[in-house]
């Protein structure tokens, strides 16, 4: 199972609406309001690193309000 954190940034006075439609993304759990340069954290899970990617580019940085995002990939320690 591959594990990233995903940092997003939504256009301004949207990041509930954002969250909320994250929420809704199948792999996406954990999904959080932050302060800061970023507005929305979120973390996602799939069986590998390519199904992980599938879900931040299709899934996540389509819903409208998503302006960016940064995604870092989790190692195990």
């Amino acid at each position: 199972m591959e594990t990233a954190l995903v940092l997003i940034m939504a256009d301004p006075g949207k990041d509930r609406a954002v969250a909320g439609k994250v929420k809704g993304v199948p792999g996406a759990e954990g999904v959080s309001l932050v302060s800061g340069l970023y507005d929305v954290v979120a973390t996602v899970k799939g069986p590998t690193a390519k199904v992980v990617m599938d879900t931040v580019y299709d899934k996540i940085r389509t819903i409208p309000g998503v302006r960016g995002s940064h995604t870092m990939f989790c190692a195990p320690v």
